[in-house]
């Protein structure tokens, strides 16, 4: 027996991208994540100077490279998300979680794959390449939440119709 349709009232009214409402609300929304994502890079390579510099000044053999290969690979954590969350946001949410949990694994996959390869490397050093991995990545994702958590998205509302 197939399954009946909910009664219009049940049902979850998809916003009129016409509707003057939702485009101020889309407008804000994107300004508000452009920002946030711009800080978050930033911040993140901000970081990953600091780290640059410090190793280059106090550490030993293999050290600016390591910082150097390391913060790559946090632009390499960092990016394809953030790149991901602004060209899926028009998606429905199913959808757009999809397209981040994909960015996600390929980028986790590349992430494993290049430390894989760079575990025998005698040219850096793995202490400093992991702390510009980690200060990188994680001031962003920490920057990002922060600047999302404050701007608080509104809602993209459309005035409900009633169907005949």
């Amino acid at each position: 027996m197939p399954a009946a349709d909910p009664p219009a009232a049940a049902r979850t009214p998809v916003p009129d991208p016409r509707d003057p409402g939702v485009q101020r609300a889309r407008s804000r929304n994107d300004a508000m994540m452009g920002r946030a994502l711009l800080v978050a890079v930033a911040a993140g390579l901000v970081i990953d100077l600091v780290v640059i510099v410090l190793a280059a000044t106090l550490g030993g053999d293999g050290a600016l490279m390591g910082a150097l290969v390391g913060s790559g690979l946090a632009l390499v954590v960092t990016l394809p998300t953030l790149g991901s969350a602004v060209l899926s946001r028009r998606l429905p949410p199913m959808a757009w979680a999809t397209v981040l949990m994909g960015s996600w694994m390929v980028k986790m996959f590349v992430l494993i794959i290049a430390l894989l390869l760079l575990r025998d490397a005698e040219w850096l050093s793995r202490p400093w390449l992991g702390l510009a991995l980690l200060a990188g990545a994680l001031v962003a994702a920490v920057v990002e939440a922060v600047g999302m958590v404050r701007t608080r998205p509104r809602l993209e509302v459309a005035e409900v119709r009633d169907e005949p």
